[in-house]
């Protein structure tokens, strides 16, 4: 286990070692001095218990007190005021010394037996009693002490702040920086104009931090471009780490992962898709078509690439999704109109050779028919009459589709162009048992070439009359729209089903091709073409010129 040391600030860890160093060393001195002092106020006692003991001594050796002893005894009693001189006869009674001190807790200095008295003389001193007076005698000393510590605790502590207190507040930018790196202002003013060291190190730290705001301010300014490149990217990014999460996801790819209805023929999903990728590890993985329920489809590409570190070491995935959608439906019309220019082609090359013997081939069933009595045989004559204007208008078509000019568009009144189409086709539609109506609301014109215009409501006229060979209802209709204008030609003929429609959309058959030369003369118009039909509902065709016209 390991263990926390407690943590200290720099003043601490300067003011405590000093403290620590400066309070020993006062008492040392003062253990120096009390013992040095001690020792020589005992030194001097036993030298005074040495001479008080020869002093006693002496005075034995003298006749008249060896006489008398009690002499001697009251000499001593009344010049000898202290209390560690003891006198003992040979039957061990003090004779002289202070009553109640018990001696024998006492410590001896100095000791003689006088032989003829039998008396025992000791000097014996309290050693508690002489530090009591030593510490007494020294009291100014130890005050003396006590304030130069205090001394030294107060110059310690100032020492201690002048030394860290320019460390402490580089800490506490250091601190702030970390925290609030976008600051501009360091408050170091105090301290970059001193000369010390402390001034150095503040001077050097300054330059650092305006080299580290540079260099962050270049590094924030390309991160932010970068991020900025990625996000408005025309294809999605996706980059995935190491263990698969990913980490980078610009604004494309968001709504493109987003699209959760949008599934493939196995049911799998853009995100399905993509980690599928990844799990694989596919270098060129396959494109994807994917299909809402509502029809709409979309197709996408994918790329892969690694991400590397300098030492070769891949440390994540980088995935690029590329909706091809508007791509894949652009080369779809460039072949077809590629096809379209092939036949037109084509057409111009054989129209001419064929319409000559199919106008032969007519004039000789007619003429024929004229002949003939029997009703089944004039009726087969009738059918191969119409069977060679079938193939008459199909050439027609063919030859329409080789024809490219420039067009010459004008404010077209789209009350005239109704007019004059009512007052051409009023005649067909009543032999064939058709209502035909054509309405404008109030007074509208249409900005495009009146010869194509014409051209692409005739076609579909016509489309909208072999619809409906028992006869039926037929309403070519013009109305404003907020965004501008739209044409719509509604029948009540036989309709088609979604897979009908679909192919007639896209060149199909004799009505497709019809169809093909109207989509190529609206593209080249601003109008756009949209069909709605159903088995046995009839067929609605609306036609939208988006700010090309308006009320007159």
């Amino acid at each position: 286990m390991k263990i926390r040391r407690p943590r200290m600030d720099i003043e601490n860890k300067i003011l405590i070692p000093f403290v620590c160093i400066s309070l020993a060393t006062v008492i040392c001195f003062c253990a120096i001095l009390y013992f040095t002092e001690y020792r020589v106020k005992v030194a001097a006692e036993r030298e005074n218990a040495s001479t008080l003991i020869g002093y006693i001594q002496a005075d034995l050796e003298l006749e008249d007190y060896r006489q008398d002893p009690k002499k001697l005894l009251t000499k001593y009693r009344n010049h000898y005021t202290g209390d560690s001189l003891f006198i003992y006869d040979e039957q061990g009674e003090l004779l002289l010394g202070k009553p109640g001190v018990d001696a024998e807790d006492l410590e001896v200095l100095a000791q003689a037996t006088d032989p003829q008295l039998g008396w025992e003389i000791s000097y014996r001193l309290d050693k508690s009693a002489l530090r009591e007076r030593f510490i007494e005698e020294q009291k100014y000393m130890i005050l003396a002490a006590v304030a130069m510590l205090v001394i030294i605790v107060q110059a310690s502590v100032l020492i201690a702040h002048n030394i860290s207190d320019p460390i402490r507040r580089l800490s506490e930018v250091c601190q702030s920086v970390s925290e609030s790196p976008e600051q501009e202002e360091l408050d170091m003013e105090e301290y970059l104009g001193k000369a010390d060291e402390v001034g150095q190190l503040a001077r050097a730290f300054a330059r650092m931090m305006e080299s580290i705001r540079t260099y962050t301010g270049e590094l924030i300014r390309v991160k932010t471009l970068n991020e900025s490149i990625v996000e408005n990217l025309p294809f999605g990014v996706v980059a995935y780490d190491q263990e698969g999460k990913a980490f980078c996801v610009n604004a494309s790819a968001s709504a493109m992962l987003g699209r959760q209805e949008e599934r493939d023929e196995q049911g799998r999903t853009l995100e399905m898709l993509l980690g599928q990728i990844m799990r694989r590890e596919d270098v060129l993985p396959d494109p994807a078509h994917l299909t809402e329920p509502t029809g709409k489809s979309r197709d996408y590409e994918f790329g892969v690439w690694q991400l590397r570190e300098p030492d070769g070491s891949r440390w994540g995935v980088l995935c690029t999704i590329d909706d091809i959608t508007y791509k894949k439906r652009m080369e779809e019309r460039s072949s077809e109109e590629e096809k379209l220019a092939y036949t037109g082609k084509l057409a111009a090359d054989v129209a001419h050779e064929i319409r000559n013997p199919l106008a032969g081939i007519r004039a000789g069933i007619q003429v024929v028919s004229r002949k003939l009595t029997q009703e089944r045989d004039q009726k087969l004559c009738e059918g191969m009459v119409r069977e060679v204007d079938r193939v008459n208008l199909l050439i027609e078509n063919l030859l329409n589709l080789s024809r490219r000019r420039e067009s010459q568009k004008t404010t077209v009144s789209l009350n005239a162009l109704f007019d004059e189409l009512q007052l051409l086709y009023f005649k067909v539609a009543e032999n064939k048992g058709i209502a035909f109506t054509a309405q404008v609301e109030g007074s509208l014109w249409l900005y495009a070439d009146e010869g194509e215009l014409r051209q692409v409501l005739i076609n579909l006229i016509n489309n909208a009359v072999k619809a409906m060979p028992d006869g039926g209802q037929l309403e070519i209709r013009a109305e404003k729209e907020p965004e501008g204008v739209c044409l719509t030609v509604t029948d009540t003929g036989v309709g088609m089903g979604p897979e009908k429609l679909e192919q007639v959309l896209h060149g199909a058959g004799t009505g497709g091709l019809g169809l093909s030369i109207v989509r190529r003369l609206l593209g080249e118009n601003g109008g756009q073409l949209s069909m709605e039909s159903g088995r046995g509902e009839g067929t609605r065709a609306r036609i939208a010129f988006p700010g090309k016209g308006g009320e007159a």
